[in-house]
């Protein structure tokens, strides 16, 4: 098979799940960009360590850690561990039975994890207790999302559950047919004012209520084309972004679109392909694209604004923005801050030599990094 338009990080092993085939997420391929070299920058600001430390690793999924409380929360194939946000000082650790694959979410002092086999995990978010265990359709692999007593899961399957937070029960699930082929979806649910974002197979973006899973509205973000069903692929496989009145999602081989949030209009669409994500501010929104290449468009009308591309083939992250900069990682470990101005690198740090597969989470004002060997590292930017 033709792998030349699969992103990098991708290859062609697929796993059957009923009509559905998947494509798997992993290290890379024979046919991914050759890598750029990194140059020297002349560096304007600072990345500084305030603390590291690791628990198990992530193999071929895309954990990303989360908070509540005072404590960052990560996830790895052999179980979860809780960290003290000021200094890393590990809280407790807690094994799984079956390898984790869905990552960690974690709000108001629950933390829910998902397995290979469906099962659902709720732990107190205090002392690691569990607090109740749950069955889902199948196997899950993007993290929870916890927001007003409801933890939303997504499954392999396509099917997108709301489940109670206090005791694990089903409260509604959201069910769409998939196209016989789709890359393996990562993306968790993005919550905001009442309403559940979640990016969806073959280019569709939904609104769901988070009280019921009712549908409010359902736009496309990008249309399939092409003439085989690899070329058709137009999955959105990283989190819608939502902010004031907008939501934004990105798909591969497809567009970066933007879309009102009380009825699901677009505002404004830029071809670009994506599968890692992207992020906004109140100027900006930033995508990482399928080669490295980092872009900024303009947030009221999509206007085209700046484009890094000394970071093609190193298999970059989604973006995250902190502080008036812009900070992504990358296959070999490090995290680069770029200038939302222009997009010129104002600092760099290595962490662990380990790729980071997510983007940086912003917690407590610091950059939580995750990488694939197990690393999690706080980095304070200046």
């Amino acid at each position: 098979m033709n792998m030349h338009r699969m992103p990098q990080g991708l290859t062609g092993k697929f796993a059957v799940l009923g009509a559905v085939t998947l494509l798997a997420a992993c290290a890379g391929t024979d046919n991914s960009p050759q890598p750029t070299p990194l140059s020297d920058i002349k560096a304007s600001a600072e990345l500084n360590s305030a603390w590291r430390t690791s628990y198990s690793d992530g193999k071929l999924y895309r954990f990303a850690p989360d908070a509540t409380g005072d404590a960052v929360y990560m996830a790895g194939v052999s179980g979860i561990a809780g960290f003290a946000m000021p200094d890393g000082a590990k809280r407790f650790e807690v094994r799984s039975a079956q390898p984790l694959a869905g990552g960690v979410g974690a709000a108001s002092g629950l933390v829910v994890a998902g397995t290979l086999k469906g099962e659902v995990y709720g732990w107190e978010a205090a002392t690691g207790q569990l607090r109740w265990q749950t069955k889902v359709s199948s196997e899950m692999v993007s993290p929870p999302v916890i927001a007003e007593g409801v933890v939303v899961v997504r499954t392999v399957d396509g099917r997108v559950t709301g489940l109670e937070a206090k005791d694990g029960k089903q409260r509604w699930q959201f069910v769409r047919s998939q196209p016989s082929l789709v890359l393996r979806n990562y993306a968790p649910a993005t919550i905001a004012d009442g309403a559940v974002y979640i990016g969806l197979a073959s280019g569709r973006l939904a609104s769901l209520s988070l009280v019921d899973g009712r549908v409010l509205w359902e736009s496309q973000v990008a249309q399939p084309k092409g003439a085989t069903e690899l070329e058709r692929i137009s999955d959105v496989t990283s989190a819608p972004v939502v902010d004031k009145g907008m939501v934004c999602a990105v798909a591969f081989q497809g567009k970066v679109a933007c879309f009102a949030v009380s009825n699901g209009s677009m505002l404004w669409s830029r071809d670009i392909s994506s599968y890692v994500g992207l992020a906004m501010d109140a100027d900006k929104v930033y995508v990482s694209d399928e080669v490295g290449n980092i872009q900024a468009f303009e947030r009221s009308g999509g206007r085209s604004l700046w484009k890094q591309a000394a970071l093609y083939g190193r298999r970059i992250s989604g973006p995250a923005v902190i502080d008036g900069k812009v900070a992504v990682g990358d296959f070999e470990g490090y995290v680069h801050l770029l200038s939302q101005a222009d997009g010129s690198f104002v600092a760099r740090m290595s962490t662990d030599k380990s790729r980071v597969l997510v983007a940086p989470r912003v917690i407590s004002g610091k950059l939580i990094v995750q990488t694939e060997s197990g690393g999690l590292h706080a980095l304070a930017v200046k």
